[in-house]
């Protein structure tokens, strides 16, 4: 028997409990993220953590500050903000959030389960 260290063990039941909301969530509009170990649920059915992309972004942009954030998603603050504001012009906007939320959070849409 394989013997787990408390921070594996804490890792375990976060996932398993993560599984059994995301469970719950299968076949909704909803979306899945994960982030620090977190699975958190993008849409709008009672109990969703965000109701939007965007909403979820800018709590991770609170919490750990635009420069970790761009750290994170593994671009520069400049690049970044150069980025978006030509995604917007061209109308891409939440098609360059996708590919963000897709590429760093590991999105599932959970109406495909």
């Amino acid at each position: 028997m394989e013997v787990k260290t408390g921070k594996e063990l804490l890792e375990t039941i976060y996932y398993e409990d993560a599984q059994k909301r995301i469970n719950r969530y299968k076949g909704t509009d909803s979306l899945v993220v994960w982030c620090d170990n977190n699975a958190y649920i993008i849409g709008y059915e009672m109990g969703s953590d965000f109701h939007t992309i965007s909403e979820f972004l800018k709590y991770r942009i609170r919490l750990i500050g635009f420069e970790k954030f761009t750290h994170e998603i593994d671009s520069t603050e400049f690049d970044f903000i150069t980025e978006l504001l030509d995604v917007i012009e061209d109308g891409l906007a939440s098609d360059y959030l996708g590919e963000i939320m897709q590429e760093v959070y590991q999105m599932e849409d959970l109406s495909q389960c």
